[in-house]
């Protein structure tokens, strides 16, 4: 499980990190809002611990344009504790909200929560479509989108991987706990091909699936 904590109190960025490793978290650590978003891009952490108060622009500008790429679990943490600074940080969209000083004991427990909350929902939001996990469904638009079970678990790990470029081999690493036949790693192809008809997607300009050249697949973010 992997966190991100965009910080700019370089201690209390150390002792979370120390705390959190001690949790078997992996943690990842940056310092401003525009240095925290390229590591969210890059690393694609599973929750974000952002502090409001950053030397280049405010923590709620970073959580807006994190939200807007994708619905992942963010706590704010931050010494400005005032009711109307919590209130706008929830209708932004943050999932908790944690005061300085804080218990470390106390800040475990509410990312657990967190993820919790998160490791149950339904349906996750993405641009036009709504994605069941459960049922194995996509929908666009209201309608639903008749994908295969390896077509959706393909789909599925692209969007958990938004914005990194995935070899076929990592997409069919993926996937393999879930498919029990062996699968060539070309028919990945194929699968991607009906993927792209299926949410009327052209491959030329993609707005879901993007083919990198030499390398696999990558699902577009909103920024691309």
């Amino acid at each position: 499980m992997k966190i991100l904590i965009i910080e700019d109190d370089k201690e209390i960025g150390k002792l979370i990190k120390l705390y959190l490793s001690k949790e078997g978290y992996e943690v990842i650590i940056s310092e401003t809002a525009s240095s925290g978003l390229q590591k969210y891009y890059e690393e694609n952490p599973d929750l974000i611990m952002l502090d409001l108060m950053l030397p280049d622009f405010s923590g709620l500008k970073a959580l807006k344009e994190i939200k807007k790429q994708k619905d992942i679990p963010i706590i704010i943490i931050t010494a400005k504790g005032e009711e109307d600074d919590r209130i706008l940080g929830f209708k932004e969209g943050a999932d908790d909200y944690i005061t300085k000083p804080f218990s470390f004991k106390e800040l475990v427990l509410r990312i657990k929560a967190v993820l919790k909350r998160y490791g149950e929902k339904d349906i996750i939001k993405f641009k036009d479509l709504e994605i069941y996990p459960k049922e194995y469904k996509i929908f666009k638009n209201g309608n639903e989108l008749k994908t295969s079970t390896l077509e959706f678990k393909i789909f599925l790990t692209l969007y958990k991987n938004l914005g990194k470029a995935l070899s076929r081999d990592e997409i069919l690493d993926s996937i393999y706990g879930f498919y029990g036949e062996p699968v060539i790693d070309r028919s990945i192809d194929v699968h991607i091909v009906n993927l792209r008809k299926k949410l009327n997607d052209d491959s030329k300009k993609p707005k879901y699936i993007e083919t990198i050249r030499g390398v696999g697949y990558r699902m577009v973010s909103n920024e691309d």
